[in-house]
């Protein structure tokens, strides 16, 4: 047994069938128009921004996390006033 993802050949495109609330697409068809590119065009380009912040979140994130793990993370000694705090 494996892991769908590493089981499945790769492919350059793929269909997908989804079911939306008509006014989710009367919206997303819109910006498209707006952004003059197709609907198919536009919902692939918001998956992929959103895809890429997700990946590049989690991997901030697990470097804080190995930095923290190291002990290269410098915290100051001394605690800020809530002016300061607000200052930054």
């Amino acid at each position: 047994m494996c892991d769908t993802l590493n089981c499945v050949k790769p492919e350059k495109k793929r269909n997908l069938t989804l079911s939306l609330p008509v006014e989710l697409i009367r919206a997303a068809k819109i910006q498209a128009a707006q952004n003059d590119m197709s609907l198919n065009a536009w919902v692939q380009r918001a998956i992929d921004q959103s895809t890429r912040f997700n990946r590049g979140y989690l991997a901030a994130g697990e470097k804080i996390l190995e930095a923290a793990e190291k002990g290269t993370v410098k915290i100051p000694k001394r605690k800020c006033t809530r002016a300061e705090l607000y200052d930054r």
